[in-house]
């Protein structure tokens, strides 16, 4: 007779070990770490939620899911459709991932210019992604997403109304987008005991810090809520920037502009690419954690926030992707 032998796994319990049936079922619940190298003595701790750890590898698998999922609900996504998406990078990947493993086609559209790698992660999960020449994505411009995506944005527009059975996610003005992050922020609520003094998040489309913040404010109504963007931004948030100058809702706006007018955050600022780069490289070296550079804006941003909180303090941030995406190009981007 085979004897079986329980095994034992040392430092296992309450890791949540199981088995799913679904590669979906292990989006979000990612762990936390408290950073032990980075921060000095006499700051507050901060705490870091490993968001590289999707599937996909960044938290936007979260709202991949969460947007598909709602437009299937509502009657908006049917079997036979084509997904699309305009995304200089993560969310085009989540989209990908999610969207083709439940059966759709999907194609994402991208400024020319991005590097190898962001293409390739998509067109592994098989999407189709198209590279579009605009003129607005020069070298000098500003690296925040939002400027850079308009023109495919557009174009995801006129496909929406031109062509039939055709669904844009919209991750810039797409509800879902904040509903799955308030799942994010009362996974850190727990995570931490109910114990957030401030949250630290980079500003993309603001999905993110919206749906962490909204999360946080419910349970800790004194809780700091601060913002971060790329210090080369032409518009920036910092500066009253909520949408593009010149453009519709159909493609600017959103998220951001409810966010900003709802007084939520507290503060926006600006962190640069050399900073985020350095930070990004000490969690890597220092903190063995294996994440990319808008990681390193954050915690570059929580450990000001720790300084002025000093010891006894508790701040947590979110680490969004893996370090896999910058390994061509190393540039913060939101």
């Amino acid at each position: 007779m085979e004897r079986i032998i329980p095994l034992s796994l040392p430092n296992s319990a309450g890791i949540g070990l199981r088995v799913v049936d679904s590669v979906l079922d292990l989006i979000g619940n990612t762990p936390m770490v408290k950073l032990g190298k980075v921060p000095e003595v006499g700051m507050a701790d901060i705490y870091v939620k490993c968001e590289y750890m999707n599937p996909s590898g960044s938290l936007k698998d979260r709202i991949a899911l969460e947007m598909i999922r709602g437009a299937e609900a509502d009657g908006k996504l049917r079997p036979g459709y084509t997904i699309i998406e305009a995304s200089t990078g993560n969310t085009g990947t989540a989209v990908s991932f999610v969207g083709t493993y439940l059966g759709y086609k999907v194609a994402i559209y991208m400024p020319e210019g991005m590097t190898p790698e962001r293409v390739r992660l998509m067109e592994s999960y098989g999407a189709e992604v198209h590279q579009l020449k605009l003129e607005s994505t020069s070298e000098d411009k500003s690296v925040a997403g939002a400027e850079v995506e308009i023109g495919t944005r557009l174009r995801c527009l006129e496909l929406e109304r031109t062509q039939p059975e055709t669904w844009w996610a919209r991750q810039f003005s797409n509800p879902a987008n904040t509903r799955a992050h308030i799942k994010t922020g009362k996974e850190i609520l727990s995570q931490m005991g109910g114990r957030v003094d401030a949250f630290v998040a980079s500003i993309g489309v603001g999905g993110t810090l919206y749906g962490v913040a909204k999360a946080l404010r419910e349970e800790l109504p004194d809780v700091r809520i601060v913002g971060v963007e790329p210090a080369s931004a032409n518009y920036p948030i910092s500066g009253g920037f909520y949408r593009m100058p010149g453009f519709g809702d159909e493609v600017t706006g959103g998220i951001i502009e409810e966010m900003m007018e709802s007084g939520i955050v507290d503060e926006v600022v600006k962190v640069t690419n050399q900073d985020a780069i350095v930070m990004s490289d000490r969690l890597v070296r220092e903190e063995g954690l294996f994440c990319g550079i808008s990681s390193g804006a954050n915690v570059f941003q929580a450990l000001r926030v720790a300084e002025e909180l000093g010891e006894g303090g508790r701040v947590a941030t979110v680490l969004p992707d893996s370090r896999d995406r910058y390994l061509t190009e190393k540039k913060y981007t939101t």
